[in-house]
């Protein structure tokens, strides 16, 4: 049911993480602790009165919990799930189309970019799989890959959420170095060799 492995004759084979997408509820519960007190620190760099986008990520969704109806936010998204906890809370909400992916319940795809050209947004807040030795950001899915560096090419501020666990990993997709993101919130202080953020790194 998670899909952690591949069921085979006489026996069964793991699924490698770092080339499929894992199920949002399963990445729900990795971490859970850290990734609440990040999405927390999170919050200092939210503006009322803005329009954001919080990618379908298991850690940005933290950040909605924390989201309440008098900031007067407007919320992009492509996350299916996230849309509908936000609108349960009473945010002003819009899920971006395209096509659906069953394990991460994300859009992508070509309606997702046509979408986003239509919005002025200031700030990004996401995650992703994890980050290279080198520094840069990395992930499974190519869709959710491609629509973060097309957010990134856009004059908004950018929030990368991460916990520790998600450092030295490997993937088969690439969104950006970390020097190309304006602000990192998390849980322990950077690795040595990886290069800054613009901004500056926020600890939980």
């Amino acid at each position: 049911d998670q899909r952690l492995i591949i069921r085979g004759n006489g026996g069964a084979m793991r699924i490698s993480e770092e080339k499929t997408s894992m199920p949002l509820n399963f990445r729900k519960s990795i971490q859970a602790e850290e990734k609440a007190s990040i999405a927390r620190r999170a919050l200092e760099l939210l503006q009322p009165h803005s329009t954001i986008f919080v990618d379908a990520s298991s850690t940005a969704a933290n950040l909605i919990d924390y989201l309440e109806p008098a900031m007067d936010l407007t919320v992009l998204t492509n996350g299916i799930l996230a849309a509908m906890c936000l609108c349960n809370a009473g945010i002003r909400t819009c899920c971006i189309g395209g096509y659906l992916s069953g394990s991460s319940m994300a859009v992508g795809g070509k309606i997702a970019h046509d979408t986003l050209e239509h919005f002025q947004i200031d700030t990004l807040f996401f995650s992703s799989y994890g980050i290279e030795p080198q520094g840069t950001i990395v992930d499974p899915s190519e869709p959710e890959s491609l629509l973060r560096r097309q957010l990134l090419q856009k004059p908004i501020t950018s929030v990368f959420l991460c916990d520790s666990s998600k450092f030295d990993k490997h993937s088969v997709f690439r969104v950006a170095s970390l020097d190309r993101i304006d602000y990192v919130v998390t849980d322990v202080p950077l690795p040595p060799a990886y290069p800054l953020p613009r901004q500056g790194v926020l600890l939980a």
